[in-house]
């Protein structure tokens, strides 16, 4: 067996593009994840189960901490996160080891952020979660 070998999460941002070409990093994040379903229709035959398959569906979940002075250049906030979700904005959204580049790991899609969450609770920071949803095919080739 091959020595594995891991790519810590810190290393891979969440980029962010209202355009599709110039990407910012969502700050503070603490976590993102993406998440892939197919729809599935079992028909139960006499020749045994056959499966039909949807269209493939893909969201990324979004929690990070709130930062009030994110830099301009790279990085978007939560402030803007929720301006994108309330004026409904199509986004281009990316991950990618390394960055840039993707060579390892890379998954790039547009959507819409379908849902925001901000939570405000005494003695913690204020935390931000949001859902982004994607509109047609995931890629994943660099």
């Amino acid at each position: 067996m091959s020595t594995p070998t891991f790519i810590q999460s810190n290393l891979v941002p969440l980029l962010i593009s209202t355009d599709g070409t110039n990407y910012f990093s969502v700050v503070c994040k603490k976590a993102a994840n993406f998440n892939g379903t197919t729809p599935t229709n079992v028909e139960d035959t006499d020749c045994g189960p056959a499966v039909g398959l949807g269209s493939s569906q893909w969201t990324f979940d979004i929690e990070g901490v709130l930062n009030t002075t994110p830099n301009g250049a790279t990085e978007v906030s939560a402030k803007s996160v929720l301006q994108y979700w309330n004026t409904q904005t199509l986004l281009y959204i990316k991950m990618q080891y390394p960055n840039p580049g993707g060579t390892n790991f890379y998954i790039q899609g547009d959507g819409y952020i379908t849902a925001f969450k901000l939570g405000v609770q005494i003695g913690q920071v204020v935390n931000f979660s949001a859902t982004f949803s994607g509109n047609g095919t995931v890629d994943i080739t660099p």
